[in-house]
C-alpha cells in the first residue's frame, strides 16, 4: 500500500522523506537518510513507531486519504492506532492532566501527538475540556521554594519565545524550548514549595506554555500535535480559573481548522471561543470574533464574516491597560491582515464578487506583507504576502503575482515555518503557467531557490 500511496501523492521515495524529516526535527528527532524511502518499497521498516506514523501522517494529506501506519506496512496484526484524544475524555482531576502534560513533555515522541484526531473525538475531548472544574489556590508542599520572581522569569521567557516566533516561525529550537517549558512548569507544580497565589500563576504559566506549544506545532503543519496541546491548554486554564485564555485556545483552534480546509469545525470552536469570551476584557472578546470572521471565511460566507470582523473591530476599540499580555499584536493592522486573508478565502468561492473582493483584499494585505518583518512580524508578512501571491492568481493579475513571489522569496531563509513554506510551494506551482505564458518565470525562480536552500 506504501507504493499504491506514493503513486497517489505523486511523490518519489524522496520526498516522503522530504516531507517527514522537518516534522521530525520539529519534535526534537534526528532526521532520516534522504534515500532512506527506497529501502522501505522494498519491504523495510522505518526505524522507528514514530516515523512510520509521521509517514500515515504527511501521505494522508498528500493524498486526501486517511492512513494508518499499519496500512503501509502491513505487518502482523498491529493494535490499534491510539485515538487522538483519549487521554484528555471525560472529567478527571487536575493531577491527571499533568500528568499527561509531564508524558507529552518528556522527550519521547508520544503516539498521542502524531495520530490525527477525528472531528467527532476533537470535539468531544474539548467539550470536556471547558468544563474542567476550577481548583482552589493552594500552597505547594515540595521540596525547593518557587519565589514569585522566578515565575516572573517564566513569564518573561514565554513572552520572548512569543516574540521569537513572530520572527521566525515554529522552528525545531522553539519547539523543543516550548516543549521544555512546559514540562518545567508542570515539575514546578508538583514538586515545588509555595504559596498559594505563586500555585495558580503556575498553572497559568503552564496553559499558556501549552498554547504557545500547539500554535507552534501547527506552524510546524503537526496539526495533531498542535491539538493536544491546545486541549492541555484549555484544561489548564479552566483549573485556573482563566476563562480568557480558554476562549483564546478555542479560537486558535477555529483557525487551525479554517486553515486546514473544514470550516463546519471552525465554526463550532469559533462559536465557542465566543460564547466563552462573553464576560471578559474587550480585547479577548475581539479576538474571539475574529476567529469567527475567519472561519464565516472559510465556509463562504459573506454576510457571516462582515458581522464578525465588524464585532471585532468595535471591541478592538476599546483596549484597556490590563489587557492579557499574550494579545499584544492583535492590533488594528493585524485584523487588517487576517480580513484580506479571508477576503481571499472568499473569493475564491465566489466568482460573481471576485474583482472587488480581491481589490479590497489586496489593500488590506499589502502593508503587512511590505512591512511585517521591519516591525518584528517576518512570519506575518511572508504569510500574508502568500495570499497576495493568491489573490494575484485569482485576479489574472500577472504583474502582481510576479512582484509579491520576489517580494516573500528574500524572507524564506529567516523563517523557520514548514506551513509558509508549504503553502508558497503549492502557490508558486499554481502560478507557473500564468507567469510563464508572460514571460515573467524570475520570481518563480527565486522562490524555487530560497526553497531549495532551506
Amino acid at each position: 500500500m506504501l507504493a499504491e500511496a506514493l503513486e497517489l501523492a505523486g511523490w518519489s521515495p524522496r520526498d516522503l522523506v522530504r516531507a517527514i524529516n522537518p516534522r521530525l526535527n520539529a519534535m526534537g528527532q534526528p532526521g532520516m537518510d534522504p534515500t532512506a524511502g527506497h529501502g522501505w518499497l522494498r519491504g523495510g521498516l522505518p526505524r522507528s513507531p514514530a516515523v512510520r506514523d509521521l509517514a500515515a501522517v504527511v501521505l494522508s494529506q498528500g493524498t486526501g486519504r486517511q492512513y494508518t501506519s499499519g496500512q503501509l506496512w502491513g505487518r502482523g496484526h498491529p493494535a490499534p492506532e491510539p485515538r487522538a484524544t483519549e487521554e484528555l475524555l471525560g472529567p478527571m482531576p487536575l493531577q491527571h492532566v499533568l500528568t499527561v502534560a509531564s508524558a507529552w513533555t518528556s522527550g519521547a515522541v508520544e503516539p498521542a501527538l502524531v495520530h490525527p484526531a477525528s472531528a467527532g473525538h476533537l470535539t468531544a475531548a474539548v467539550w470536556d475540556a471547558t468544563r474542567q472544574p476550577q481548583v482552589p489556590s493552594a500552597a505547594g508542599r515540595g521540596t525547593g521554594y518557587v519565589p514569585p520572581e522566578y515565575v516572573d522569569m517564566l513569564e518573561e521567557q514565554l513572552a520572548s519565545l512569543r516574540r521569537l516566533d513572530d520572527r521566525t516561525g515554529g522552528g525545531p529550537l522553539s519547539q523543543r524550548h516550548a516543549r521544555i517549558a512546559l514540562h518545567e512548569a508542570v515539575t514546578l507544580i508538583h514538586t515545588g514549595r509555595y504559596t498559594a497565589a505563586t500555585g495558580n500563576r503556575l498553572l497559568r504559566h503552564a496553559a499558556g506554555t501549552a498554547q504557545l506549544a500547539g500554535w507552534l506545532s501547527f506552524d510546524a503543519m503537526l496539526d495533531p500535535a498542535a491539538h493536544r496541546y491546545l486541549l492541555l491548554a484549555i484544561r489548564i486554564a479552566r483549573a485556573a480559573g482563566d476563562t480568557d485564555m480558554v476562549a483564546n485556545a478555542l479560537g486558535m483552534l477555529a483557525y487551525q481548522h479554517a486553515a486546514s480546509g473544514t470550516p463546519d469545525v471552525a465554526l463550532r470552536f469559533a462559536h465557542a471561543a465566543v460564547e466563552q469570551s462573553a464576560r471578559s476584557v474587550p480585547v479577548v472578546r475581539a479576538r474571539a470574533w475574529g476567529r469567527l470572521a475567519t472561519a464565516c471565511a472559510s465556509a463562504g460566507d459573506l454576510p457571516g464574516f462582515q458581522r464578525a470582523i465588524d464585532r471585532c473591530r468595535h471591541y478592538l476599540g476599546q483596549r484597556r491597560p490590563d489587557d492579557p499580555p499574550s494579545l499584544y499584536y492583535l492590533t488594528p493592522q493585524q485584523v487588517d491582515a487576517e480580513c484580506g486573508q479571508a477576503l481571499v478565502d472568499i473569493a475564491q468561492r465566489a466568482p460573481g464578487r471576485r474583482p472587488a473582493l480581491l481589490a479590497e483584499a489586496a489593500a488590506l494585505l499589502s502593508p503587512i506583507a511590505a512591512q511585517g518583518a521591519a516591525a518584528g512580524y517576518r512570519r506575518s508578512g511572508l504569510l500574508h504576502g502568500i495570499h497576495l501571491i493568491r489573490a494575484g492568481i485569482l485576479a489574472r493579475d500577472t504583474e502582481a503575482t510576479a512582484h509579491w513571489a520576489a517580494a516573500v522569496a528574500g524572507h524564506i531563509p529567516h523563517v523557520q515555518s514548514i506551513r509558509c513554506r508549504s503553502l508558497l510551494g503549492g502557490v508558486s506551482s499554481r502560478a507557473r503557467r500564468q507567469l510563464t505564458a508572460a514571460g515573467l518565470t524570475d520570481a518563480l525562480e527565486a522562490v524555487h531557490e530560497a526553497l531549495s536552500g532551506v
